[in-house]
């Protein structure tokens, strides 16, 4: 069965972003990108030989130091939406924090938060149905948005707990996360497997055309970081990318709105499945009486 490394094997920070049997094409490609971008080259022979180009945008030292005008961004945002993104961001960099400390290293960024992006996530949210409806909706938009340079799931679960106890203050997600030894924190298992699919329906939704191609090429399976299998014989490839984002985005809230669910049973509030789910409004209306 035909294996190809969507991270390149020696340096994870590299991810596939161009395939071609052609050599000639390959040298084109390489040319075409900017300055700050990394470049790695592998060489595949499955049905046909082929080249993979693997590529990193060139780090911008550590999330806490990016310079951002946040009052300029909220200033373009409705109230509502400026409440909830500085909240976001308040979530957001305690998790950095506790990441350093759990790490003993600083995050990097490999790209600058667009504060700008946000208020889109919270107007795809459709503020309707269950708490749990409007909490796995408010993690998959946060995640497919991309917003955030790391972290993305970490802040997503974190926001399901916070837009939760909002609703109920006692309410606490089940634990997450187990350290593996004094230095390094892990999904558990039960999260692990909504984190994976996630992850493996995020990189299809972008890239399903590169992946035909692969396909076509002989490959089968495609390997992410921390050894998380894509099986291309699970997912349909041929679509036009447009369609692409539509169908594996319904997926990917599909499956959030199943991991709060669980969460919420497995914290012992299974109410509220039930339970009305704040509106946009309400839920800044109780971040501001907080403050």
């Amino acid at each position: 069965m035909g294996h190809v490394y969507y991270h390149h094997p020696g340096d994870k920070q590299f991810s596939l972003d161009f395939v071609h049997p052609d050599p000639d094409e390959i040298v084109s490609q390489i040319v075409s990108y900017d300055d700050d971008v990394a470049i790695k080259l592998l060489e595949y022979e499955l049905d046909e030989p082929f080249y993979v180009i693997y590529t990193s945008r060139i780090s911008g030292g550590p999330v806490k130091e990016i310079d951002f005008n946040l009052k300029e961004s909220l200033s373009e945002m409705s109230a509502d939406n400026s409440t909830i993104v500085v909240r976001l961001l308040e979530i957001y960099r305690a998790l950095l924090n506790q990441n350093e400390k759990e790490e003993g290293a600083p995050v990097e960024a490999y790209k600058n938060i667009d504060v700008d992006a946000l208020p889109d996530v919270l107007d795809r949210t459709s503020w309707e149905g269950s708490a749990t409806d409007v909490a796995g909706q408010l993690a998959s938009n946060l995640i497919l948005k991309h917003a955030l340079p790391n972290a993305n799931h970490r802040t997503a679960v974190a926001l399901i707990q916070f837009y939760l106890r909002r609703l109920n203050p006692d309410f606490a997600m089940p634990e997450t996360s187990v350290e593996t030894d004094s230095n390094t924190y892990d999904w558990r298992e039960w999260v692990n497997e909504y984190i994976n699919e996630s992850k493996r329906l995020l990189t299809v939704r972008r890239k399903n055309v590169l992946f035909k191609h692969l396909y076509s090429f002989g490959a089968r399976t495609l390997e992410r970081k921390h050894a998380v299998e894509i099986d291309l014989t699970e997912y349909e490839l041929d679509m036009y990318p447009s369609e692409a984002k539509i169908v594996y985005a319904e997926n990917h809230e599909e499956l959030w709105v199943t991991f709060v669910e669980e969460a919420v049973e497995r914290a012992g509030y299974p109410e509220l499945k039930e339970t009305p789910g704040l509106s946009k409004e309400e839920f800044a209306e109780k971040i501001r009486n907080l403050d």
